[in-house]
């Protein structure tokens, strides 16, 4: 059995999508794979409870305010667990220098869609085609660098749920009344679920409108009030199972750019994008080039009524039918990919 640590993190300030994909990868590795799974988390009850939840180990840092030695606690972490891989999904400030001496142990170095210093010393780099992979220096890199939508992880209800697409279609042919979704992650740190239903609000088109509240949502007693007066009826979901199947049957999505995004194309739903970050931002170009979304930019530029007049644009020039072209360009097929290319080169 290959043991493997997962280093990631996932709290209200960072959302929670780091998480949700390293535990993609973590059941594809475990299930398919027979590897033995654990997780090195410092920040996050959520993300540590939906890690746990899942029945993975999870091995806490013990800060308690002090200076937190991040080189040896991770040495420690995979000595624990005896580890034969090292994921990495954090933009902590991870030093290279560390790395470079997990890798030097003979641990295979495998990092995700990572902009830091530390993925030069990659055995494996995974990212989507997005405009930062080109601009930033490689200079150094040893390993083996991929790069495309197929490398996406998503969870795999996303790949089992592609058949209620086409099922879907079909049946939006029989109704002309059109679903708007709008699902902001897990935590929606800038209350973009607020500014999303206040710019429906000021739409007279007939829609029905389904707000998935994540974990971390924080803003509810706002949301409560706001709807409470509502002219529209909102239906308001939390804890959703489904995810995959609700947005099978939305024809459109108002969406916090991240993993949602990702998922939002493979199931091939026409999406506008608000960015927590420049980032992220720059990141939602590549699915705007597409055709796959609409991108405002940062939120907290965009006011509300830009938000309305792209709906309202939108709601009057999609088809019922129309499912973007870009479905077979993300399949979900990633944490498959990448764990067998973890499993070769572990076999090397």
């Amino acid at each position: 059995m290959t043991n493997i640590l997962v280093r990631c993190d996932g709290n209200l300030e960072i959302g929670l999508g780091h998480v949700v994909r390293c535990l993609a990868l973590a059941d594809e590795l475990h299930e398919v794979h027979d590897c033995h799974i654990s997780f090195a988390m410092r920040t996050g009850p959520l993300g540590i409870q939906m890690v746990e939840e899942k029945g993975y180990k999870v091995i806490i840092s013990q800060e308690n305010g002090q200076t937190f030695d991040y080189r040896e606690w991770l040495n420690e972490c995979a000595r624990n667990v005896e580890a034969k891989a090292l994921v990495l999904d954090v933009r902590d400030g991870l030093q290279r220098t560390v790395v470079d001496e997990l890798r030097n142990k003979g641990i295979l170095i495998v990092t995700i869609d990572d902009p830091e210093d530390k993925r030069l010393s990659a055995d494996l780099a995974f990212y989507p085609p997005v405009p930062q992979v080109k601009r930033i220096d490689w200079t150094g890199f040893t390993g083996k660098l991929y790069v495309g939508w197929e490398w996406v992880i998503l969870r795999r209800e996303f790949i089992n749920a592609r058949h209620f697409v086409v099922q879907n279609s079909e049946l939006k042919t029989q109704n002309s009344r059109l679903r708007i979704l709008v699902t902001m992650g897990g935590s929606d740190p800038q209350a973009m679920t607020i500014k999303a239903v206040k710019a429906l609000e000021m739409l007279e088109e007939n829609f029905e409108a389904v707000v998935v509240l994540g974990a971390g949502f924080q803003h509810k007693e706002e949301l409560d009030n706001l709807l409470s007066n509502s002219k529209h009826h909102f239906d308001v979901r939390e804890n959703v199972q489904n995810m995959a199947e609700l947005m099978s049957q939305s024809d459109l999505a108002i969406a916090s750019f991240g993993v949602t995004a990702y998922e939002l194309a493979a199931m091939g739903v026409p999406a506008i994008y608000l960015c927590l970050t420049e980032d992220h931002a720059e990141s939602a170009s590549a699915f705007v080039k597409e055709g796959m979304a609409v991108s405002l930019g940062v939120s907290g530029c965009v006011s509300v009524r830009t938000l309305a007049d792209e709906v309202r644009y939108l709601l009057k020039n999609i088809s019922n039918r129309l499912r973007i072209p870009t479905i077979q360009k993300i399949n979900g097929s990633g944490a498959e990919h990448i764990a067998n290319l973890i499993m070769r080169e572990k076999l090397h």
